[in-house]
């Protein structure tokens, strides 16, 4: 594993540290050993043209498309453009069942690893107005 950066405001220290929230939360998924419970890393989401999410996870059966970030503070924040894209995504990723014929979309997900704490995790409604999230750490949970 490639050492850290010692100024934690440089590109490359967010970068990493990104990476490394995204892939300890597909580790929860794919070491919890469930069958109907797993995820993948998107690699390049937020670059480009192209709505996708970090992740794209199966819990327990219900499928999730999920936006990470990572925070040294005690909030983190999901710009509007953000929060559109994971949206845009969760609404034209639509899967139908062979069987039933029955079709669903992805859950939208915020999930903000706030560093040395722990995971808060943010359904968001598949419709509505895009606008900034902001979620603050509990310390009292």
């Amino acid at each position: 594993m490639p050492r850290k950066p010692r100024n934690s405001n440089s590109p490359s220290y967010k970068s990493r540290m990104g990476y490394e929230g995204e892939y300890g939360l597909v580790r929860k998924f794919v070491d919890d050993g469930r069958d109907g419970c797993y995820a993948v890393r998107t690699p390049g989401s937020g670059s480009g043209k192209m709505a996708k999410p970090d992740i794209i996870a199966v819990d327990a059966g219900e499928l999730l498309a999920i936006e990470v970030k990572s925070s040294s503070r005690n909030y983190a924040m999901l710009e509007v453009e953000q929060v559109r894209r994971l949206r845009e995504f969760a609404r034209r990723f639509r899967v139908s069942c062979p069987h039933c014929g029955k079709s669903f979309n992805p859950k939208p997900v915020v999930a903000i690893r706030f560093l040395g704490r722990g995971w808060k995790y943010q359904v968001l409604p598949l419709e509505g107005e895009d606008q900034r999230i902001i979620l603050k750490w509990d310390s009292s949970r």
